[in-house]
């Protein structure tokens, strides 16, 4: 459907799973910081003094990740809101109609639902005489908040067979791993361009390769990662980053299996050294949050990752 991109009249919020690369397909700025509870958070409008933030542009880019949009459209009798979700997974939304100054308007005329996948939404109609000049406050996250974390057997360690490597940071380490969309994140040490594999199967929903560079400091690699972000079938997604460039085997839309290759790892984005970002994350209502993981150590075995430990797969 064609129509009137939508002017918001104040900030946006956009709860995003990880702090790695993020890129939409209009020209659009984003100021990406963080709210008081630590979640991510990307606005049209800066932050208030004082608060860290980075600002990005946003450009077309085959590998540009989903971003959900509004628009607003003429009817008979009024204006409609809808939300296009080009990904290739659910996306919650909320939205609320504002008046010029951004004060609600009354009666109120507020909704929240989820946008199915690749398709486009109607959230709202106005028809009274305040529809002409009405704004909207709009907020979206991707997944279904009623998705509950249920894989069917343990995770499979993301590389190949006959193969070990360091557990650098698991839960409860929170050195780099602080925040709720990565707190039960696993890192893994391993040298640049090992191959990765799918740690359960689902499908591919986002991906960003065309990043090169790294390093200690989060403002200045934080965006670069590039990753793999898979849907599962509980609705829950798996998070691999870090990973080295343009070595993506997979692409937005396609369907992979546990122990499929996915790509090889590196040392991308906001990065103390080569290793392997693993973390499942959830929407918890307009809120990202990882979940714990076990992994697969043999017939039988389950294994919980620990810092300093070795993730084996046998």
């Amino acid at each position: 459907m064609s129509g009137e991109v939508v002017t918001v009249l104040r900030s946006f919020a956009i709860l995003a799973a990880a702090s790695f690369a993020l890129a939409g397909a209009t020209a659009d700025t984003l100021y990406k910081s963080r709210d008081e509870n630590g979640a991510l958070v990307f606005s049209d409008l800066p932050p208030v003094a004082g608060q860290a933030y980075e600002r990005q542009t946003l450009e077309s880019s085959p590998t540009a990740a989903p971003v959900v949009t509004f628009r607003r459209e003429a009817t008979a009798d009024g204006i409609s809101l809808w939300a296009d979700n080009p990904c290739y997974c659910p996306a919650e939304v909320i939205v609320q109609a504002v008046t010029t100054d951004g004060a609600p308007l009354q009666p109120d005329r507020s909704t929240r639902r989820v946008v199915p996948a690749r398709s486009a939404t109607q959230l709202l109609a106005l028809t009274d005489r305040n529809a002409g000049s009405a704004g909207f406050r709009t907020a979206w996250v991707f997944g279904d908040p009623a998705a509950i974390h249920a894989p069917d057997r343990p995770y499979r360690p993301p590389f190949a067979a006959a193969k070990w490597f360091l557990i650098s940071q698991a839960f409860p380490d929170a050195r780099t791993h602080a925040t709720p969309d990565s707190r039960y994140a696993v890192d893994i040490v391993m040298p640049e361009q090992t191959a990765v594999y799918a740690a359960r199967g689902g499908t591919v929903v986002e991906v960003a390769h065309s990043n090169f560079r790294g390093g200690r400091d989060r403002a200045k690699f934080g965006a670069q990662a590039n990753l793999v972000r898979i849907l599962h079938a509980d609705g829950t997604f798996a998070l691999y980053a870090h990973l080295s460039w343009d070595s993506i085997h997979v692409h937005p839309g396609q369907r992979v299996e546990r122990g499929e290759l996915i790509a090889a790892s590196g040392n991308t984005g906001f990065s103390t050294g080569p290793h392997l970002h693993f973390v499942v994350v959830r929407n918890a209502g307009l809120r990202v949050e990882s979940v714990p993981v076990v992994f697969s150590g043999g017939v039988g075995e389950v294994v919980v990752p620990r810092t300093g430990g070795y993730l084996v797969n046998p």
